[in-house]
């Protein structure tokens, strides 16, 4: 059999040209083709019922190769697919993927198939697809490591000793408790000043183009002025304030990093810090809210402050919080 790795590795962009593509060779011919065009429009209609761009790129991706499994190698429709398919593409997902990668996969793909029994399209029950494409179990996730005040200073300290990009960088995830996507999404132009005090607000890209707008701590705003200007621009530009905050090296330096870029930078100097545990942009968001609860935030100000739709996430740096509370003892090294 083909490894899967083929057809996840066609882009979302390129995901309508897939199912045509799979006609045209000869051991990929579905049972149906007639029934393609239907499979497209169910496609592309459940996309329109997601938000985030992001995650409609992820699902085209992980839905597109499931029907690419599921007519080249099997030569089915969507509507014919059976329990068996799904626990024959399982087992393929559990020997090519970490469990963590697999497990989001068929996250997506329970998703997509509910959608589609609940319109008629595909014969499998939301009850049996919670068992027959059930995740793995997987272990803790990198993102919800908290970071202690003192190990983020070392981060901070060791990227301020070798890139001021990446510095500020690090010292915008903490101080904005930002995304990935969303300090890649940064425009220079993004900081305002609001009222007479001189507040300085960040205007951030959340989640389904949901606009928030972030206080800025007065030290977080000095660094980002003297990032800006030590490349080059201008925070009074009209012309620089539609250009990406942080830039790559590459392509003339005029490009956003990637969220790939950021994340080997946080790993960077994690390493650089002498930190063991495994650590990714979201663990320094984890941090901010974390943080927040410790320091008796109210949770609507968390909420807002991290762009949560719903309290429910928000809810987890507060149980975070009491879990460490309840460990207080441990900080007391006093001999007895």
């Amino acid at each position: 059999m083909n490894r899967p790795e083929k057809a996840e590795a066609t882009s979302p962009e390129r995901g309508d040209a897939l199912l045509p593509a799979l006609r045209d060779h000869p051991s990929s011919t579905p049972a149906h083709p007639a029934d393609l065009p239907d499979t497209e429009r169910l496609i592309a209609v459940y996309l329109r019922t997601l938000t985030s761009p992001q995650t409609i790129r992820t699902y085209n991706t992980e839905i597109r190769m499931f029907v690419a499994f599921l007519v080249g190698e099997l030569g089915r429709a969507l509507e014919e697919v059976t329990v068996e398919d799904l626990s024959l593409y399982r087992e393929r997902l559990l020997k090519a993927y970490a469990p963590a990668t697999a497990a989001k996969k068929l996250a997506a793909l329970r998703r997509f198939l509910t959608f589609a029994y609940m319109g008629g399209v595909a014969r499998i029950n939301p009850e049996a697809l919670r068992f027959f494409a059930k995740s793995p179990k997987v272990g803790q996730d990198p993102s919800y490591n908290v970071l202690t005040e003192e190990e983020l200073g070392r981060m901070l300290s060791a990227a301020r000793a070798k890139n001021m990009r990446d510095y500020v960088l690090l010292a915008v995830l903490a101080g904005a408790g930002l995304r990935e996507a969303e300090v890649v999404g940064l425009k220079v132009g993004d900081f305002r000043e609001a009222g007479d005090e001189g507040q300085v607000l960040l205007r951030v890209m959340g989640k389904g183009a949901k606009i928030r707008a972030v206080p800025v701590s007065p030290e977080l705003w000095r660094l980002v002025q003297r990032h800006v200007l030590l490349s080059g621009r201008s925070l009074t530009s009209h012309t620089d304030a539609r250009e990406p905050l942080f830039t790559s090296r590459e392509g003339g330096g005029d490009k956003p990093l990637t969220t790939r870029a950021v994340r080997y930078i946080v790993k960077k100097y994690a390493n650089a810090a002498g930190i063991t545990k495994a650590i990714s942009p979201h663990s320094i968001r984890h941090t901010v809210g974390t943080n927040m609860a410790v320091n008796e935030a109210p949770l609507l100000v968390i909420q807002q402050f991290l762009g949560h739709s719903d309290p429910k996430t928000t809810m987890r740096y507060v149980r975070r919080a009491e879990e460490l509370a309840s460990k207080a003892y441990t900080y007391n090294t006093l001999p007895l």
